[in-house]
């Protein structure tokens, strides 16, 4: 360890100090200045829980990598970084921590929320989701991904902070685990080295990665050897976002498309590229599309894109802080394929439930080829997906709205059911529309 070496302004609380493998290192604190509108009142409210007051000598950082409860933490230093590594017995990394020493408790959330406020540029405390007190004064508030994952984003005990930093990843870290990591800093006697389950995580992880450069490699030659026009016509989800494939293998038993009766006439003739590639983008999804949501997740690939918008704040009689509204959107070859994708997206559950089918097909209202559906070329709508039967169609609340424009398949799913996504699919319908029109004019 590196000797602790502090600055004159640490006495006057004008510095908080990072914790690295290799010593300490003197971080500036923000200034009130900063804070955002409300923001003083938020912090200024927060009950103290009278964790500890520590000083830099009595914290004991593990020297090494060592045991966790059911994981492992490592400590790592490259590309100018020093953090360390939550990893689980698969290899998985899941969080990487930066340890930090506030001159209070109060500081310590004061910095941890104003860094979240300003990462995304979002005015209330609330978009996080739940924070949880434990029984040894560690305050930690927990991402909201709208899945059933407890994410961490910060921890604090007493002026000691922890933030966790997971890049988007749906790791579950629970209470009990953050306070194990506290006390991995706070006393030297619950070091115990990692071992061999270290040792066989660490071989699982170098096999996942090998596999992982084995396909990428097969799949750049491939490129190089045929082209990416030409892999499309060999793979229909090449260059989709993943859950397209994973939606399009479900079973007959998991999406009985058959109870889900329409008049199309379905062409099965390609057409390489689709006309909408490169429509939606992430400028389109990250101004929030609509007021008083925020992107949350974000892919987007040559044929498609995935998103996850949630409330900044609770809606009037929906979306509270736990909600999402899940949106796919899927370039296909052809308009047969579009509709097979697309009716299978019907039964989807986001929160990865078991349903009963044919309940989902009675609840879904079919659209039409005549245009005189909501949206798009031909749509289907139904109450929320997350909680069938609470509401129908009839109800005039389409929080589930799937829709094809041309062979472009769309989903938008809510997870509450009081909330309609039909003004969302409107927005990304006209956004297809104008891309159409606008390549037109230019093949003119």
């Amino acid at each position: 360890m590196a000797a602790l070496l502090l600055s004159a302004g640490w006495a006057q609380g004008e510095t908080c100090m990072q914790l690295t493998p290799s010593g300490w290192k003197e971080r500036e604190d923000r200034k009130e200045d900063y804070l955002l509108t409300g923001l003083k009142e938020k912090i200024g409210i927060l009950p103290l829980l009278n964790g500890g007051i520590w000083k830099p000598e009595d914290i004991v950082p593990p020297e090494g990598n060592v045991a966790c409860g059911d994981k492992f933490l490592l400590p790592e230093s490259k590309g100018g970084r020093e953090r360390w590594i939550l990893m689980d017995r698969e290899g998985n990394e899941c969080a990487h921590l930066d340890v930090y020493l506030f001159e209070s408790e109060r500081m310590a959330r004061k910095e941890f929320i104003l860094e979240r406020e300003s990462f995304s540029q979002l005015g209330d405390l609330v978009v996080w989701g739940k924070d949880v007190a434990g029984e040894r004064g560690t305050w930690c508030m927990y991402r909201l991904s709208g899945k059933s994952v407890d994410c961490p984003e910060f921890a604090v005990r007493g002026n000691l902070g922890i933030d966790f930093w997971t890049g988007g990843r749906d790791f579950s870290i629970s209470l009990p685990e953050v306070e194990q990591l506290f006390d991995l800093f706070l006393d030297r006697k619950n070091h115990i080295a990692a071992g061999e389950e270290l040792n066989r995580a660490l071989e699982k992880k170098r096999k996942r990665r090998a596999e992982y450069d084995r396909e990428k490699k097969e799949q750049y030659l491939m490129d190089e050897k045929i082209g990416p026009e030409e892999r499309r016509r060999m793979d229909p989800w090449y260059g989709m976002p993943e859950l397209c494939r994973t939606i399009a293998g479900f079973g007959r038993e998991q999406v009985p498309v058959d109870l889900l009766r329409h008049e199309e006439v379905l062409s099965e003739e390609l057409q390489i590229p689709n006309v909408h590639e490169g429509c939606m983008h992430f400028a389109l999804f990250h101004g929030g599309i609509e007021h008083g949501l925020y992107l949350g997740m974000f892919q987007e690939l040559r044929h498609g894109a995935h998103a996850v918008l949630n409330p900044v704040t609770p809606w009037d009689d929906t979306l509270t802080r736990s909600d999402f509204i899940e949106i796919l959107v899927a370039h296909a070859r052809s308009r047969k394929e579009a509709m097979e994708l697309l009716l299978k997206m019907r039964f989807y559950d986001p929160l990865g439930r078991k349903r009963d089918v044919r309940a989902v097909a009675a609840e879904t209202d079919m659209g039409n080829s005549k245009k005189t559906g909501l949206v798009g070329d031909f749509d289907m709508f139904a109450g929320s997906v997350c909680a069938p039967g609470e509401n129908r169609s009839g109800a005039k609340i389409a929080s589930s709205v799937y829709f094809l424009r041309r062979n472009t398949a769309v989903m938008l799913v809510s997870s509450d059911p009081r909330y309609s996504v039909l003004s969302l699919a409107r927005i990304l319908d006209d956004r297809l529309l104008k891309y159409e029109k606008r390549l037109k004019t230019e093949q003119k």
